[in-house]
């Protein structure tokens, strides 16, 4: 006797020859069994349930971390390992059921290839039930009754999928075609088990499917994933394309191939002196200084490849600014093959990602420029800026967090230019137009960060529900790299809030193309977002922060020794919220209403002493990359 029959098959005979006893019939004794063994497992199949609704509750927050970290996926595995292990979820526990009821199937096997021993019946003992016989094989080359055996099987299983797919939460948090191949495998599966095995394996099959039915409706009755759900089915449903979408949706990727295939050809087509990459369109305005700087003073031609279809560079109509489009995928191609002098990017982790220095040139000087001016050792991995030649820095802080980086990792050591933040010289000169506007009533602008755990993903309900209702205008401006990724949630967030939207109470900036809102807003409300420098440094208004989880890219940053100045600046240009206490978000907007100028004069010492040429940035940095290439020679653009 081997081990699965005596752990399995000795035992299970035991029950079946109880059931028997109790029934009369071999047949009623398996639909017997079918339906205890449902019963008995019950506890692991509620566990199962409920771990399946945890799982559909986290499916907003999956999405989003995939979506954020899809480029590092290191990283998304961590932080979904601690989104499970912080609401209780477990993929193992859905295995624990599935397991059970395979060990009593290879049990049911064990029985039905030999049911007189396993039950202790007699010979000739009646096998039969209604017009089938339960210990023959179905066979097609002897056709009998027991050939219909397969085909009920297929049908309770497919019966029980349609079930599932219905009400069931796993089923529910996955996507129409993944539960149409479950239901597709279920139902082959079961088929082919009834054609292979004894018609009592069959019968134990459909039955223990349609039982699997009624527990399915028990438990739906109980815990109701769509009730206990609700919102993550919401925001599924927001985010779900009708078919006319995706068709719309597939068009426009088919021509954006055409033309990203054409751009690469472009840039490919000659080597350059002068290359700057964006990811978006929102970060034409982290060049436009030195840009501008560039055309009016240089006869240099500017080649400028960007991962937006949209970027608004391609309105430009300079001669000597050429723009090219190429997805991120396309643009690790395009940046291997890079053949150019010079590299500006905004685009930090050279060599990480998608963005790899070129195998065709090894002199190339790539050039970072910071689109904030915060700190260089916290929000940014601490890797980030050590495979680029030359860093625009924006003030002292930064200069000595590179240099104090240089020492701790025996780095060479790089060009750091004193060029200052190009985006303030623009703020100011066009705050300087607008000056005269006052508002008929106080604006509000929300613009958080797009790190995990930011205000629109953690509390923007809670702060909405504050500040509307209050006879303000409250704006809500996400970061441009957060509407990249998450389009969807503002869509959802739009709709949420349609009546205040409509009312002109609430507005969701989506255009980044202008600036009016930071210059025009009484106060603003951000989380780690360094748009508080530039709103704090171009009104000299203070800035209301929301303590939201502080995004550490850099675990090592107490190392350096220094002055963090996203943390320092908190208190200097504002005050803080915690995020379990915005039941005084109104209290402060009210207080700082009354007390803006307060903080004039000392925002603009903290301007002073943190940003470099104020006003200059442009020329700063245009004159470096001037000098640069006059020195490298005319080798681009040939």
């Amino acid at each position: 006797m081997n081990i699965i029959e005596t752990v399995l098959g000795v035992p299970l005979g035991y029950v079946l020859y109880a059931a028997f006893l109790i029934t009369g019939g071999f047949g009623m004794a398996i639909v017997i069994f079918a339906a205890i063994s449902k019963l008995l497992l019950f506890p692991l199949i509620r566990l199962a349930h409920l771990n399946s609704i945890r799982l559909l509750k986290l499916q907003p927050a999956l999405s989003a971390i995939k979506k954020r970290y899809n480029q590092d996926k290191e990283r998304l595995n961590e932080e979904q390992y601690k989104l499970f292990g912080k609401e209780r979820y477990s993929p193992l526990v859905g295995l624990v059921p599935l397991l059970a009821q395979l060990l009593l199937l290879v049990g049911m096997l064990q029985v039905m290839y030999d049911p007189l021993r396993h039950m202790r019946l007699p010979e000739g003992t009646d096998l039969r039930f209604l017009i089938f016989d339960l210990g023959v094989i179905p066979s097609l080359r002897n056709p009998s009754a027991e050939l219909i055996i397969p085909l009920l099987s297929g049908l309770a299983a497919l019966l029980f999928s349609l079930v599932q797919n219905s009400i069931s939460p796993g089923a529910l948090s996955q996507g129409k075609k993944t539960n149409l191949g479950l239901a597709v495998f279920n139902v082959g599966l079961s088929v082919y088990f009834a054609a292979v095995t004894p018609a009592g394996v069959g019968l134990y099959w459909t039955a223990g499917n349609l039982c699997a039915i009624a527990v399915a409706f028990a438990l739906y009755q109980m815990y109701n994933p769509r009730k206990l759900a609700a919102e993550a089915l919401a925001q599924q449903k927001a985010e779900r394309k009708t078919p006319a979408e995706h068709k719309e949706e597939k068009e426009r990727n088919k021509a954006l191939r055409t033309r990203e295939n054409d751009d690469a050809a472009r840039f490919l087509a000659k080597k350059k002196q002068l290359v700057f990459y964006a990811l978006s369109s929102g970060q034409y305005k982290y060049y436009k200084n030195t840009i501008e700087y560039l055309l009016e003073h240089s006869d240099i031609v500017i080649h400028y490849l960007t991962s937006d279809p949209d970027d608004a560079v391609f309105q430009q109509n300079s001669e000597r600014l050429i723009p090219y489009f190429a997805s991120q995928r396309k643009t690790i191609f395009l940046m291997l093959k890079l053949d150019a002098d010079i590299m500006v990017t905004t685009v930090p982790d050279l060599q990480s990602y998608h963005m790899k220095r070129s195998v065709v040139r090894d002199d190339i000087e790539y050039i970072y420029t910071f689109h904030s001016p915060t700190s260089t050792s916290l929000i940014y991995k601490e890797k980030a800026f050590d495979t680029f030649n030359t860093v625009f820095c924006v003030g002292p802080h930064q200069v000595a967090e590179l240099r104090r980086r240089e020492e701790l990792a025996n780095l060479t050591r790089r060009k750091l230019v004193k060029t200052g933040y190009g985006l303030y010289d623009q703020l100011v000169e066009s705050y300087a137009g607008i000056l005269s506007v006052q508002n008929e009533k106080p604006l509000i602008l929300i613009a958080p960060s797009w790190q995990a755990d930011n205000i629109l993903d953690i509390c923007i309900d809670s702060m909405l529900e504050a500040l509307l209702g209050q006879g303000r205008i409250v704006v809500v401006r996400p970061h441009p790299q957060y509407t990249r990724l998450f389009p969807e949630r503002m869509e959802f967030l739009a709709k949420r809030y349609c009546r205040y939207v409509t009312d002109g109470e609430l507005i969701f900036e989506l255009d980044f193309s202008s600036n009016r809102s930071i210059f025009t807003s009484d106060v603003l409300i951000t989380d780690w977002s360094g748009i508080s420098y530039e709103f704090s440094y171009c009104t000299h208004r203070p800035c209301i922060y929301i303590n939201t989880p502080m995004k550490i890219m850099n675990p090592n940053y107490e190392q350096y020794g220094l002055e963090v100045l996203d943390i320092s600046l908190r208190d200097k240009v504002g005050v803080s919220i915690d995020v379990n206490d915005l039941g005084r978000l109104n209290e402060a907007v009210v207080d700082l209403l009354e007390n803006k100028d307060s903080y004039k004069n000392q925002i603009e010492q903290t301007l002073k002493q943190y940003v470099y040429h104020p006003g200059r940035s442009g020329e700063a940095g245009g004159k470096y990359i001037i000098d640069r290439l006059t020195a490298k020679g005319n080798t681009g653009d040939v």
